[in-house]
């Protein structure tokens, strides 16, 4: 099209040029990384404005504005006070793939290896194309500290251009990868006013890195946790082990990132389970129907998930990212009842789950202890998923 207009981003002005293509009738548009054009020439939302409002806006053209920078979307080109603003006809944000859906960039790793990979790129599609042509974990993670990679910096890049403060941010992304969940207790480790912290969590759950939960039936006692995970991985081990890349001992930090990873995975396999919960329901793992779920905790004691049919039924779940036997799996789930009990969430019918990364001796995804209490290996049921 833009051949048999004789079109040049030099001879035309881009909005012309729409305008003259109204004339084929039904046509998509797509300008892709918006703010890339907005910034070579910033008078272009104004002027594309006043072209909806009138040929544009009266054709059947649809034009798709996309890009990559979440801040120059939401507020300079679809904000309140933007030229853009109410002229709209859809907006979509495209969040980070779910395990199963990404399970297209990481079957062949095989379950146990599929987890821990999913756990160090997280769901979006550009970082888990680092994992093609991949043979094992020890090589993803290689690619990503190899000097010159583009996922070494990646992170930092991302924060830089979407926050006016990211040392700030940085510092308390920082302090939730340690391990503090708590937005006070994050705050003090950063050096952030614990009062204004929730103004920075703000932020970050819009850009969909952390985002902020109550254990379930509870209003308060607040925890953070990371929705992006390579957002968690860069933090907990990329970020410590650069300097190591930076100065030729990639290797050394290779060894250091996989002596470390189960531990860091298991918070992740918990995700992924949750995430996970409508295919478990569908296949007959998860009793209950996932109509509200979350993790639940009170006064030291802890659920990982817990799935509600408000009125019909409950299943309390345990996530282990680990091989247990059927005799470990009983203690699980008898600790599991009755902390349930202590939860004051209990539905008419309810359902204790412990999921592992295996059952050692069982061969099928699900095994019944007894009724109401069941077993399910993750290594079986991968293959349903």
């Amino acid at each position: 099209v833009s051949t048999s207009l004789g079109f040049t981003p030099s001879s035309e002005d881009l909005v012309e040029v729409l305008e003259e293509l109204t004339e084929l009738g039904k046509l998509v548009v797509v300008l892709d990384e918006f703010q890339y054009i907005v910034g070579a020439d910033p008078t272009l939302p104004s002027r594309l404005q006043r072209s909806i409002d009138g040929p544009l806006g009266k054709s059947e053209l649809k034009l798709v504005l996309s890009g990559s920078s979440v801040s120059f979307i939401e507020k300079r080109l679809l904000g309140y006070k933007a030229p853009l603003y109410g002229r709209r006809t859809a907006a979509l944000k495209l969040r980070p793939l779910r395990f199963v859906d990404a399970l297209g960039f990481l079957r062949r790793f095989g379950p146990d290896d599929s987890v821990r990979v999913y756990s160090i790129l997280g769901g979006t599609p550009a970082y888990l194309i680092h994992a093609y042509g991949a043979g094992s974990v020890r090589e993803v993670v290689e690619r990503i500290l190899r000097p010159g990679s583009p996922l070494i910096d990646e992170v930092e890049w991302f924060l830089r251009q979407e926050l006016r403060e990211p040392r700030r941010y940085m510092a308390l992304l920082r302090a939730f990868a340690e391990g503090r969940v708590t937005p006070y207790e994050a705050a003090v480790s950063a050096g952030v006013d614990p009062r204004s912290v929730h103004r920075y969590l703000e932020v970050l759950e819009e850009l969909d890195i952390v985002m902020v939960r109550r254990p379930l039936g509870f209003r308060r006692g607040a925890r953070v946790f990371f929705k992006d995970d390579y957002f968690r991985f860069w933090f907990t081990f990329v970020m410590p082990v650069r300097g190591l890349v930076e100065v030729g001992r990639s290797r050394e930090a290779v060894q250091l990132v996989l002596r470390g990873l189960d531990r860091y995975v298991a918070r992740s396999f918990e995700r992924v389970v949750e995430e996970s919960l409508p295919e478990l329901h569908e296949i007959g793992i998860a009793p209950t129907r996932p109509v509200v779920h979350g993790p639940w905790w009170h006064r030291g004691e802890e659920i990982d998930i817990v799935v509600r049919d408000p009125g019909r039924s409950a299943t309390f779940i345990e996530v282990k990212w680990r091989d247990v036997d059927l005799e470990e799996a009983e203690a699980i789930l008898d600790r599991l009842s009755w902390k349930a009990a202590k939860t004051g969430v209990q539905e008419p019918e309810n359902h204790y789950l412990l999921v592992a990364r295996s059952i050692r001796g069982v061969d099928k995804p699900l095994t019944t202890l007894e009724p109401g209490k069941y077993a399910a290996s993750f290594n079986e049921l991968y293959t349903r998923l």
